[in-house]
């Protein structure tokens, strides 16, 4: 017999729940298999270890308590799958609370705050030109002028001159 279907057989084994082949094939394993025999024993002693312990006295209302609460009927409350809904929503909704209430709270903030002249050196013009329309525009360009990027198209266009 091989070692996984023995260890699997250890607690029938102990309890003398096998048949009386399985039991001797079993035996003789654990005599020939120093690992086995090792967990075999290993499981007697935690098996004897639980036997010593002290039993455990629940109070003496604890059976009744345990009675009435499975004899008490589950439709007792007023709408159980309601129940049931949001229990299973409980942190999505939370989420949806704080989001919502953290929007709202940052929109009345920003209108504040956008009412106040937060930097005075600043200067705004009445109007803009059509001309300076056009310059800042090209802020959007692909490479805008005074940037790296603009200063790196001009050096891999640049060209000599061949007529010298």
């Amino acid at each position: 017999m091989k070692c996984s279907k023995v260890q699997k057989k250890l607690s029938a084994y102990q309890d003398g729940e096998l048949k009386l082949q399985e039991e001797e094939e079993v035996k003789s394993h654990l005599l020939s298999c120093r690992a086995c025999s090792e967990q075999y024993a290993e499981l007697d002693r935690v098996w004897r270890t639980l036997g010593e312990m002290q039993e455990i006295r629940p109070d003496p209302w604890f059976y009744r308590q345990l009675v009435r609460k499975i004899r008490e009927p589950t439709e007792k409350r007023l709408f159980p799958t309601l129940q049931k809904v949001f229990q299973l929503l409980r942190a999505p909704l939370t989420v949806s609370i704080i989001l919502i209430v953290g929007v709202l709270a940052g929109t009345y903030l920003g209108g504040i705050l956008a009412r106040f002249d937060l930097l005075p050196s600043q200067t705004y013009p009445a109007f803009h030109s059509q001309e300076a329309l056009f310059t800042s525009m090209k802020a959007f360009d692909p490479a805008p002028p005074g940037t790296f990027a603009e200063g790196y198209l001009r050096m891999v266009s640049y060209k000599e001159d061949d007529s010298r």
